[in-house]
């Protein structure tokens, strides 16, 4: 057994799956079900010192001096930072953060399980098929590219819609239809699903609308909806989906690219 202590935090299944994978070669491995950051976290790196900590996708606001009990050797894995986070790491050295959301393997093998939850997510919740229905895909990064790639090969009819001419011109090159992300382009199809992670959908867009629209909103929070008026909208606020439908799946790629970012630190 490897004699390190790591701490866990997240509600999201994967990040439980994590602990269990890593309690396998680590002698010492404190998860805590949680998205917080509360006394009880603060006890914990006063007391045990942990020398990796893994925070949830979305960072939980810190206090001030939050990490300042943790060995000179630690490291902290990150998803998504924010302000407080942020403020903390001006105290650490640069080589102690990791942000693992930003590992290229993980990205793309991650858009892929969040592809199948998302099709998945579908039947659970339409009840139909996708074949043949019309489908209109914001925005065209990694999770979109998978996104317009399996719903294509199942039958759908696939639009994708961007605000970036060169994300335009290379989905129009993969042979999908592609056009600018305005009002007037989202108001023919039978579904949305949204990739942007940021509030785009005002009332431009909704005043667009001939037709109900059903949304699927597999962006991170706070979700693409910028407006309070919903009664043309069936929106579903879809975030987590690999943690969800695949959390062991989930928890091997998190706990993959974990477990080499931190051999690569002893490599260094």
């Amino acid at each position: 057994m490897i004699n390190e202590k790591w701490l866990i935090l997240g509600r999201d299944l994967r990040f439980k799956e994590l602990a269990l994978y890593l309690s396998l070669d680590y002698e010492q491995v404190i998860y805590k079900y949680t998205d917080k950051w509360n006394e009880e976290l603060q006890q914990i790196i006063e007391t045990e010192k942990p020398e990796r900590i893994v925070l949830p996708i979305q960072a939980p606001e810190f206090p001030r001096g939050a990490f300042e009990g943790l060995p000179s050797n630690a490291v902290i894995f990150v998803g998504k930072s924010n302000q407080s986070l942020q403020q903390e790491f001006l105290q650490l050295k640069e080589e102690q953060v990791i942000y693992y959301l930003q590992d290229e393997s993980y990205i793309w093998l991650n858009a892929r399980l969040t592809s199948e939850g998302m099709l998945r997510a579908f039947y659970d919740l339409e009840n139909t098929s996708v074949f043949d229905k019309s489908f209109c895909i914001t925005g065209f990064g990694r999770v979109a590219k998978m996104l317009a790639y399996m719903f294509h090969k199942l039958g759908a009819n696939v639009h994708i819609l961007a605000r970036s001419n060169s994300q335009i011109q290379e989905a129009i090159a993969y042979g999908y239809v592609a056009d600018q992300l305005i009002p007037e382009n989202t108001t023919e199809h039978d579904y949305l699903i949204n990739t942007i992670p940021n509030k785009w959908f005002t009332v431009d867009f909704y005043n667009a609308l001939e037709k109900k629209l059903n949304i699927f909103d597999v962006a991170s929070s706070p979700g693409c909806l910028n407006i309070e008026e919903r009664e043309k909208l069936i929106y579903t606020f879809l975030p987590g989906l690999p943690g969800k439908y695949f959390p062991q799946d989930a928890a091997d790629l998190l706990a993959q690219v974990i477990v080499r970012k931190n051999n690569e630190l002893k490599e260094e």
